[in-house]
């Protein structure tokens, strides 16, 4: 379990009555959202990606600014899955650029900071293409340059339902591969740290598989 995760299901229960502020889509905390499946069970066993239930609820927010008026929404579920918006200029409908969901398949604690320097280093998640769980993927970022490329810092500010909040610094790396001509699956690695209340660093690298959702196919509830 993520230290993220750990504290948004600790504080999931907790009082729930003041009012949220609303993202893209009028998502926030608290909200459900429900995501058409029928174009997964198409697919079936093409993708890696387990089918993804019907009805979420979202337990905890994030936001990271990306400068220049574009930002990154992520809404995170009771369990192990998040809903990740792409916004440039607002969050009205049009202003949405692209909508994500993911699933985290694995993850593993580190407990050095050699190691954990070594687990976001380019030599490990920044290759041009990789090898998992029997399938090879291609880097999304920077996909041009034919060799290792450090991965991508983003700072995510996150509030859980307790309205706790706390900074997230992710180092990460995208991968895609083609599940058939006009859908992609995705695998999103993530240096994720952050600090307990003795300002002492807690380190994890993730592993998280996705797919593009189309606004058609995502319902806001309440």
């Amino acid at each position: 379990m993520t230290s993220l995760f750990s504290r948004v299901r600790h504080f999931f229960h907790n009082d729930t009555s003041s009012a949220c502020e609303k993202g893209p889509l009028g998502l926030h905390l608290h909200a459900g959202f429900e995501i058409d499946t029928v174009d997964f069970r198409l697919l079936g066993n093409n993708y890696l990606i387990e089918i993804p239930a019907e009805d979420y609820t979202i337990a905890a927010t994030g936001i990271i600014d990306m400068g220049a008026g574009c930002n990154i929404y992520r809404y995170y579920t009771s369990g192990d899955e998040f809903l990740q918006i792409n916004t440039t200029g607002g969050i009205d409908d049009l202003c949405i650029e692209d909508i994500k969901f993911f699933i985290y398949s694995e993850s593993a604690g580190i407990s050095t900071r050699e190691a954990w320097h070594n687990s976001i280093d380019a030599r490990a998640i920044g290759k041009p293409d990789l090898n998992w769980k029997g399938k090879t993927w291609r880097r999304v970022f920077n996909p041009l340059e034919n060799r290792e490329v450090e991965p991508i810092y983003l700072l995510e500010n996150v509030e859980n339902s307790d309205r706790e909040t706390w900074e997230l610094n992710n180092f990460c790396m995208l991968y895609q591969r083609n599940v058939n001509a006009d859908c992609f699956e995705y695998l999103l690695i993530s240096g994720e740290e952050t600090f307990n209340e003795q300002q002492e660093p807690e380190w994890l690298i993730s592993w998280s598989l996705g797919v593009d959702i189309s606004r058609s196919g995502l319902q806001v509830i309440g």
